[in-house]
């Protein structure tokens, strides 16, 4: 055969053979197994993320002990307990100038979620802040504060309530928590045909009962979950209280979430569910407490700063006493972490793991950045498998 004749089937059969290598790759990425351990916001979100992301179809189980259509919510399972809403905030370290790009991509993701799925119940309304006693880096409004946030000013002197020295209002997100986790998980079942496995299981390793093939496991547990037993030592968890009021019909607060800083340090805030969800007064931040039962201190605490602060919220009873009509009193754990979040990759002998906890009280706020930069490490790590 002439080299004109070789070359020219050459070219006749590359193209094939190009194709049909091609397709045997997506084949190999599409048959790993992908486990996510976690049914938090942040485990559903990258199981969203990864799905919506892949050039192909995913192989996704979620394992987790909690799940959004659970009937009754443990403190443990913190996602349903949350506000929530969004506040920025001046990146102050490293760790924060990384969680800045995080909440930004989260934001962005939930202007089309708003529009296209209002059934997830994200809703942009005005946010509010207002600071006593700022640190310098409120004062100057330093980067990481204003930046990507819509409609972002200053609030001037005669806009401020007695005793405070700065504040701020801005276009931001607030949700309806239970719902928009259950919204995740309708979504994840019924357009991505996720596999979801109710197991408390007490090791990554122990992952390998339930789906073979050495899964490739992301870690969403929350407190980190290590691959031979035990949790993360560098974590720990927040205990938040808040309360979930009934409000009154006619009140200012259904456009916005006002967050306000007294001189002690403590931090009031009133986030309003939509949907019909109630409102959110919170809240506290205890470090390292277990209590996981509504403490009467906190309740009374959390009436009377929020007496104070949004009485436009509270009913006024036949005697002409004004009163919170509380749906319930919130009790969940923040899953905390030292350095805060951890995206690390590990190597075992059976399993990759890709770490995506310790978010702390930002779950929300980072949830699909965190889930996007996931679904990132996790197609590098297919395409290097893909090159053995």
């Amino acid at each position: 055969m002439s080299a004109v004749s070789r070359k020219q089937i050459f070219n006749l059969i590359s193209p094939v053979f190009y194709k049909v290598l091609v397709n045997i790759i997506s084949e190999m990425a599409n048959s790993t197994e992908i486990v996510i351990v976690g049914a938090g916001v942040v485990g559903l979100s990258t199981a969203l993320a990864i799905s919506e992301n892949s050039p192909s179809r995913r192989r996704i189980t979620i394992i987790a002990d909690h799940f959004p259509d659970d009937a009754i919510y443990e403190p443990e399972y913190t996602s349903p307990w949350a506000g929530a809403h969004f506040r920025p905030f001046p990146s102050k370290n490293e760790q924060e100038a990384r969680e800045f790009k995080l909440t930004r991509i989260t934001q962005s993701y939930f202007k089309e979620l708003a529009k296209t799925n209002p059934e997830s119940s994200i809703k942009f309304v005005k946010g509010i802040e207002y600071f006593e006693e700022p640190d310098s880096f409120y004062r100057n409004i330093s980067k990481g504060y204003r930046e990507g946030i819509d409609n972002f000013e200053v609030l001037e002197k005669d806009q401020l309530p007695d005793g405070v020295k700065i504040g701020t209002s801005y276009d931001t997100w607030v949700l309806n928590a239970p719902m928009y986790i259950q919204f995740l998980q309708r979504k994840l079942r019924f357009e991505y045909d996720i596999k979801f496995l109710k197991k408390r299981i007490n090791s990554l390793k122990e992952v390998n009962k339930y789906v073979k093939k050495n899964p490739i496991i992301i870690n969403c547990s929350g407190r980190g979950l290590k691959y031979e037993g035990g949790y993360d030592e560098d974590s720990f968890p927040i205990r938040g209280q808040t309360l979930l009021i009934n409000p009154p019909t006619e009140n200012p607060y259904t456009e916005e979430t006002i967050t306000h800083q007294s001189s002690d340090g403590l931090w009031t805030f009133c986030i309003n569910r939509p949907l019909n969800g109630g409102t959110i007064i919170g809240g506290t931040k205890q470090v390292n407490d277990f209590t996981d039962v509504p403490k009467d201190e906190d309740t009374k605490e959390l009436i009377s700063r929020g007496s104070k602060l949004f009485p436009e919220l509270m009913k006024i009873d036949e005697n002409g006493k004004k009163y919170f009509d509380i749906v319930r009193i919130n009790v969940g754990f923040r899953p905390a972490r030292k350095n805060g979040l951890n995206l690390t990759i590990e190597k075992h002998a059976e399993n990759i793991v890709i770490n995506a906890y310790g978010a702390g009280g930002m779950g929300y706020e980072l949830s699909y950045g965190i889930g996007f930069t996931v679904n990132s490490n996790l197609a590098n790590i297919l395409h290097s498998k893909s090159k053995l």
